[in-house]
């Protein structure tokens, strides 16, 4: 697709994410940015008056909230800090938000998520059945953003950035923007890099772009440009298009959908949107285990959509029992998939590499031929 039919289709798009980042939420003063925000506050009102529905993703309850408290622009805040710290900001920036919503007429509903609401099915289940009614019956915006108050390491969602991806995933948006304080993606870092320049147009997230990307400098926000780029490869994926557009110009929404050749358009993958199974177990689900495959068996995957068979297994790591969610990747340890696996880990071990024959005299049971059959996989 080229770019200016890619960028003209973005004017169509009906169920929207804008997703904005802690850099544009807070000042450096810790103070939520009502001169930013009112603008972009009022140019999602615009789009609910015309009848689209949008979904806003906000970050700065951390920064604002150690602002609050006077420990803004002090030693790196550790986890009980930030959990302090968003639970004082969080007030204040909804607080803010409902304030700016209502001189436009508009109702706001919030959702703060954490970790375990994405990774347990039923509850990524409910996300959308709340989230639904909010945007079709009662033309409600929501506002979101992750629990950092109750979050702890190794639940957290991540970042900002990726919730967004699967909030657009989940409840099947046709467009993710995500408002950044750069221009959008570059070859390198402009800041550091005097040859880096702007990409207009990804069509597939590649691993040489990949590279490209570097982390989060602030040490309060913890994105950054590769966890902006994940999340357009989920978003993507998950059939949406994905802009990285400059939060700080005026009007910036209504330019983007507009298809003006601002910030960097990733384009959605031409795939059929996957079931919201399948998303979860590419995207949401805690992978328990890891299956390393051959190039055989790496290509019946990505090419032909089979099923993993135990004779492609090279390699069996971590500690999952059968029913439970595992990563697959090839033979240079690039995650190719992720599914439902049919064995335990000490059983795949006893199996990897074997044929189908051959498992139950391995075993003493064969209850499947498959270590992961297609229906339960997900080529990522």
């Amino acid at each position: 697709m080229d770019t200016g039919t890619a960028r003209a289709a973005l004017a169509t798009a009906a169920r929207i994410v804008v997703k904005v980042g802690s850099n544009l939420v807070a000042t450096p003063e810790g103070a939520f940015n009502r001169a930013l925000l009112a603008g972009v506050v009022g140019e999602i009102a615009g789009l609910v008056g015309d009848g689209r529905e949008v979904l806003l993703v906000t970050s700065g309850a951390v920064r604002i909230g150690l602002a609050k408290m006077g420990l803004l622009g002090g030693p790196k805040p550790d986890l009980s800090v930030r959990q302090a710290a968003a639970a004082v900001g969080q007030v204040e920036l909804m607080t803010c938000y409902n304030a700016l919503f209502a001189e436009r007429g508009c109702l706001v509903g919030q959702l703060l998520l954490t970790g375990d609401d994405i990774t347990d099915r039923a509850r990524y289940l409910h996300i959308r059945n709340t989230l639904l009614p909010l945007l079709r019956r009662h033309q409600v915006v929501p506002v979101i953003n992750e629990n950092d108050s109750v979050s702890v390491e190794g639940v957290q969602i991540g970042e900002n950035d990726r919730l967004a991806a699967l909030i657009a995933g989940k409840v099947q948006c046709d467009l993710l923007i995500s408002l950044c304080d750069v221009e959008g993606f570059y070859t390198g870092d402009p800041t550091r890099d005097p040859d880096a320049r702007l990409i207009s147009e990804v069509e597939v997230i590649t691993p040489a772009l990949e590279k490209m990307a570097g982390g989060s400098s602030s040490g309060v926000g913890r994105g950054g440009m590769r966890a902006k780029l994940t999340a357009a490869k989920i978003a993507t994926r998950m059939g949406a298009h994905a802009v990285m557009a400059p939060g700080r110009h005026p009007g910036i929404i209504g330019r983007v959908l507009a298809g003006e050749a601002v910030g960097t358009l990733f384009t959605a993958r031409t795939a059929a949107r996957p079931g919201a199974r399948k998303q979860w177990l590419g995207f949401a689900a805690a992978a328990r285990g890891l299956l390393t495959v051959d190039a055989g068996a790496a290509r019946a995957l990505v090419e032909r959509g089979s099923s993993l068979l135990p004779v492609g297994v090279r390699g069996v790591e971590g500690d999952f029992r059968a029913g439970d969610v595992v990563a697959v990747a090839d033979a240079q340890g690039k995650e190719i998939a992720r599914g439902l696996v049919n064995y335990s880990a000490d059983e795949m071990r006893r199996i990897a590499g074997q044929h189908t024959g051959q498992i139950e005299q391995i075993l003493g049971y064969h209850p499947y031929d498959e270590a992961v059959h297609r229906d339960n996989l997900i080529v990522l």
